[in-house]
């Protein structure tokens, strides 16, 4: 026979039951930061750059550190101005030991790849190639 202090006890087995509010903690960006990709984009506006990234294009650049200068930013603007007045549509673009991926009409670099990567690649669905 269970008695009261049985039923109590049966019914708290496993892990205390926690308010739906506190189950996920709440995690606040610090005040003030912001991620590399905004830098990025904020670096490629401030110098009237027209290029964009894709979000899988900005993991390739933070996991792979690789640091574009302004310089290199024009030469990429330049190169796309090219292709589309040939009427590229997704170009190629050659620049220094980096090879991107474009989107021609949206100015966005789908993806890219740089050094030892580039050996042995094979890029597919482009009609265009330019080297900046």
């Amino acid at each position: 026979m269970m008695g009261t202090i049985d039923r109590i006890r049966a019914d708290r087995v496993g892990p205390p039951q926690l308010p739906p509010s506190s189950t996920q903690p709440q995690i606040k960006p610090e005040e003030g930061r912001r991620s590399f990709a905004e830098h990025l984009q904020t670096a490629a506006a401030a110098l009237g750059s027209q290029v964009h990234f894709s979000g899988h294009a900005l993991d390739r650049v933070e996991s792979r550190k690789i640091d574009l200068t302004d310089e290199q930013l024009n030469r990429i603007d330049k190169a796309l101005d090219s292709v589309a007045a040939k009427g590229g549509k997704t170009a190629l673009v050659m620049l220094d030991d980096l090879a991107l991926i474009v989107g021609v009409d949206r100015r966005t670099v789908i993806t890219l790849v740089d050094g030892a990567a580039l050996k042995d690649n094979v890029f597919t669905a482009i009609d265009t190639a330019v080297i900046a």
